[in-house]
């Protein structure tokens, strides 16, 4: 009988874009990464169709190995249920996608929430190696998180263990005379600060958040406004987390949670500022160590350690 084949396909499904490759289950490492744009503008069964497509350009490692995929995984920004199904369509739809890899792929397939798959890779090979329980935090064009614990991320009664950001939380106005209601990653994330930065009176920012740090580098006020107002929201959100879940650790990760400028600075000054428990409030914060790999490797691991 043939051995088990040591790789699996892992594909992440991002809000900007779509990127595959053969993962060594034993170490980590990648094959060559295909990546193309995510069309979330298209008909509905078109990021569908490219993601199908987007597997058979994946090349397979050489070797008896890479014969046959122990599994396919695919990691997606939406809520996925402790059986593998997608259950939600926020940020777009995705009909039928585990059946339409299923019936290309010859390997069994497994869905994954894109956090949860970020932090399995990271407690397996990344900033969460021998950590029994940290938090991982995925800042970027959204937000979310997931515990890991024992080096499995924590999926909850059902899968949905992922927010933090999500609800409509509600504050009273400075003279205390009604509430005022908010959600924080219309704030907090990074789609969230352009299109506070744009209905403050800027114009488009060409490259996002990217191009906000540069006018907050130049000293604009608007643009320091924004990403205060922005580390301040999140870094309240992840140190109430840690007030609520004391982790041994934290993981940043996502565009923002890697980032090195003004607000990743603000936003470690406002998470170890709200931790309630002085003595936890220098919590070893971490950046993620496997950066946009973080989503393909943990949808791989997801696949077979369903299975």
């Amino acid at each position: 009988m043939r051995a088990p084949s040591s790789y699996a396909i892992g594909i992440d499904v991002g809000a900007t874009k779509v990127a595959a490759a053969w993962v060594n289950l034993h170490d980590g490492t990648l094959g060559p990464v295909s990546r193309i744009p995510t069309r979330r503008d298209a008909r509905r069964e078109a990021i569908v169709d490219d993601i199908v497509a987007l597997v058979g350009t994946a090349t397979p490692p050489p070797g008896p190995d890479a014969i046959a995929a122990a599994g396919v995984g695919v990691a997606v920004p939406e809520l996925v249920d402790l059986r593998g199904e997608i259950r939600s369509a926020w940020n777009f739809p995705l009909p039928g996608l585990v059946e339409r890899l299923t019936a290309v792929a010859g390997a069994p397939v497994r869905a994954e929430s894109d956090v949860r798959a970020a932090a399995l890779a990271e407690a397996r090979f990344g900033a969460g190696r021998g950590c029994d329980n940290f938090a991982y935090f995925s800042l970027g064009s959204g937000m979310s998180y997931t515990l890991c614990l024992n080096g499995r991320p924590y999926a909850g009664a059902h899968g949905f263990a992922i927010h933090f950001a999500s609800s409509e939380m509600a504050v009273p106005v400075r003279d205390r005379s009604m509430l005022a209601a908010a959600i924080p990653e219309d704030y907090a994330s990074g789609l969230g600060m352009a299109r506070l930065w744009e209905e403050r009176g800027g114009a488009p920012l060409p490259q996002g958040v990217h191009s906000l740090e540069g006018q907050a580098a130049l000293g604009n006020p608007r643009a320091l406004g924004v990403i205060a107002d922005a580390a301040g929201m999140g870094g309240r959100l992840i140190a109430q987390a840690v007030n609520m879940l004391d982790p041994e650790k934290l993981i940043l990760g996502g565009g923002l949670g890697c980032s090195t400028g003004l607000y990743r600075t603000r936003l470690e000054t406002q998470i170890r500022a709200h931790i309630w428990e002085r003595s936890c409030a220098d919590i070893p914060l971490l950046v993620a160590e496997l950066g946009e790999e973080a989503g393909i490797i943990g949808a791989a691991l997801a696949a077979c350690a369903a299975r």
